[in-house]
């Protein structure tokens, strides 16, 4: 997710003179059509006649419609247009994102902080797992995402959740992160201040 980053300098390898070393590869499904499943590779020319050999023997249906249809908005200049503004949205919501989380987690959650692409992590409580916060906020209807998939079994960790903006309208950001502070803090409390044995509630 390059394309969506602000920072104008920030390359790919490929673009320091990689000597016939780097292969770029880009897709167009996250910044442009998710349901368009086609990528673009830039070879060193040793590689290209064996590239193509083995890319028609494992993919010969690719589709040339799908295909003749994006290089005609690349070449229309629509593309550059579409990245322009998608850019600027994503940054405007990750801006919201990272302030609203500075503003309203609370103490002793910390949080990363992307000025780009649609994702940011949250580092909960050590005794406040993310299965229990994506329970609560499910209930709500609000939908998170417990990072815990993303490691091998030895590293994982059960109090990361990682949360996306590509579905997210910029003025529910700040609710969201106001629920998720409360079931942090209710989680937090319970364990900190649990109920004697003794006490009945009635």
């Amino acid at each position: 997710m390059g394309d969506l980053d602000p920072d104008a300098k920030s390359d790919p390898l490929f673009s320091f003179n990689p000597s016939g070393r780097v292969i770029y590869i880009k897709s167009f499904s996250k910044i442009f059509l998710p349901g368009l499943r086609i990528a673009a590779v830039v070879l060193p020319s040793l590689m290209n006649s064996n590239f193509l050999r083995y890319k028609f023997s494992s993919d010969f249906n690719s589709s040339a419609l799908s295909q003749g249809a994006l290089e005609i908005y690349l070449k229309s200049g629509m593309f550059t247009s579409h990245l322009k503004k998608i850019k600027e949205v994503y940054h405007t919501k990750m801006q919201t994102l990272v302030e609203a989380c500075d503003s309203l987690l609370p103490a002793h959650t910390h949080f990363s902080k992307p000025t780009s692409g649609f994702y940011l992590s949250i580092s909960l409580p050590e005794h406040v797992t993310a299965k229990q916060i994506v329970h609560m906020l499910n209930e709500q209807h609000i939908y998170v995402d417990d990072a815990s998939r993303f490691f091998l079994p030895e590293y994982k960790r059960d109090t990361l959740l990682r949360l996306s903006i590509s579905q997210v309208n910029t003025n529910t950001i700040k609710r969201g992160i106001e629920q998720l502070a409360q079931c942090i803090t209710l989680i937090d409390d319970r364990k900190n201040h649990p109920i004697p044995n003794n006490l009945f509630l009635l």
